[in-house]
């Protein structure tokens, strides 16, 4: 199987906004919910900028994307990860597990301690997705209009991480 994992570019824009849409729509489609998932409402320009100004990685197999992952640095020490998905077509295929490598081994090697995300505590198959990768929920919020929880992982124990500009994603 020709497999590759990278950096996205701009010509990559079309195809991370394509998968990261097919993604969430499975989310939203999984959890019957009735919010905004705002990944939904992304557009090509916000895809772009986030290329342009964060680290976006895909993954692709025999030439085609099928999965991104995004992260930014909050902080020296913190790093935030959002509009993680891959397409239905390879998921349970250890794919996307080797993308949060890749976005943990990224972060890691520019100064990360501690890495976080939110997603919806209702969604059991993707928190137990985190937790086997060694993220632990650190607190829940409504505001959104559902119970999102904020997973950390941390790279350094004990570290002290300030992960306050994580509650502001």
């Amino acid at each position: 199987m020709y497999l590759a994992i990278r950096r996205a570019t701009d010509e990559d824009t079309d195809n991370v906004l394509k998968v990261t849409k097919e993604s969430f729509s499975l989310y939203q489609e999984e959890l019957h919910v009735s919010y905004e998932v705002k990944a939904l409402k992304e557009t090509i320009e916000s895809t772009l900028t986030d290329i342009r100004e964060n680290a976006v990685f895909v993954v692709e197999r025999f030439g085609e994307l099928v999965g991104a992952i995004r992260i930014k640095k909050l902080s020296d020490e913190l790093w935030y990860i959002y509009r993680f998905g891959v397409s239905p077509k390879i998921s349970n295929t250890g794919l996307g597990s080797a993308l949060l490598d890749a976005a943990i081994n990224f972060a890691r090697e520019n100064g990360a301690k501690a890495l976080a995300l939110h997603t919806n505590a209702k969604y059991y198959r993707l928190a137990r997705y985190y937790y086997g990768k060694q993220f632990f929920v650190h607190s829940t919020t409504f505001d959104r209009g559902y119970v999102r929880a904020l997973f950390v992982l941390e790279l350094e124990p004990d570290a002290g991480v300030d992960l306050s500009p994580a509650f502001l994603q």
